[in-house]
């Protein structure tokens, strides 16, 4: 296993280096994280996909470099995070259980949470004990393929200020933008997924360019994360409310599931009001005239 990368640009580096010392170590800690045969699979599994959004997020910042070879990469990358979602997708389902049992301890009967839990985590296991070193081994294999073609990128290389790194900023903050609008006018499912992307993109950009920005940027971070994680219990409980929809679940006929699907109705509007407000607070507020603030930088650290 790699050691643990350092996700974060150094102004002491030149631009290029530092984006390709990024891409092979957090890239190399992907694909060890994929062939990891000894450890926690669940765990492994789930950092690999972490690992995956970060670099597809690395790849969003970089993008004027080479828009078409950034978005074939990012697309490869997001596929090869889909072949083994099957594992997190089943966590995540009996972890949301366990919120609401937590949360609404008077809902336990009568939502039949108790027998809901134990048959997901049921399908938990018989999904975590399935053969997934095909997956595994097919989802390495992308991730080399996209970090080779990314290392061979004569555009890449030529990174060297900060109005590439500018422009994906702003290119995240308005996928961020346009994703709030039609969260905000329609609410559907689909339009709260992609204001979640849009945010765990900007948090992992902020990681990226922390010595490079003013202000308070680690308070920015932390309030980014937590409006994340707000997002991902919305994607949750719709996720949850398809499957008990389309019987994806594979729960037992002889469980009432109505009750639950009311309460998980319920709770999305609830949270869904708190996180759109939080989510044009920190929007209004997000840090500006970055390209000249980043050139800036560059040209001082140079």
């Amino acid at each position: 296993m790699t050691a643990q990368p350092v996700f974060r640009i150094a102004p002491s580096r030149s631009l290029d280096a530092e984006v390709m010392r990024i891409l092979d170590e957090t890239g190399g800690r992907v694909i060890g994280h994929l062939e990891d045969r000894e450890g926690d699979h669940g765990k492994a599994l789930h950092e690999a996909r972490k690992g995956i959004k970060k670099l597809r997020a690395l790849l969003l910042l970089v993008r004027a470099a080479d828009k078409p070879l950034m978005k074939a990469e990012g697309r490869r990358l997001r596929d090869a995070a889909r072949l083994i979602a099957g594992p997190r997708e089943a966590t995540a389902a009996v972890e949301t259980v366990d919120r609401f049992v937590a949360a609404f301890p008077a809902k336990v009967e009568v939502c039949h949470l108790a027998e809901i839990r134990d048959a997901l985590d049921a399908r938990h296991a018989r999904i975590a004990g399935q053969a997934l070193d095909e997956a595994r081994d097919e989802a390495a294999a992308m991730c080399r393929a996209a970090l080779e073609r990314l290392r061979r990128s004569q555009s890449l290389a030529d990174v060297s200020d900060g109005a590439v790194l500018a422009k994906g900023f702003a290119k995240a903050l308005k996928h961020w933008g346009k994703a709030l609008e039609k969260a905000r006018a329609r609410g559907e499912p689909e339009d709260f997924h992609e204001l979640r992307k849009a945010v765990k993109a900007h948090w992992a950009q902020l990681g990226l360019l922390r010595d490079f920005m003013g202000g308070n940027i680690k308070k920015r971070r932390g309030e980014v994360e937590e409006l994340g994680e707000r997002l991902g219990e919305i994607n949750d409980i719709h996720v949850m409310r398809d499957g008990l929809a389309n019987g994806a679940l594979g729960l037992p006929e002889a469980i009432d599931t109505k009750p639950f699907d009311r309460l998980l109705k319920k709770q999305a509007r609830a949270l869904s009001k708190g996180a759109l407000s939080e989510a044009c607070r920190l929007l209004d507020s997000a840090p500006g005239k970055q390209e000249r603030q980043l050139r800036k930088r560059f040209a001082k650290a140079a």
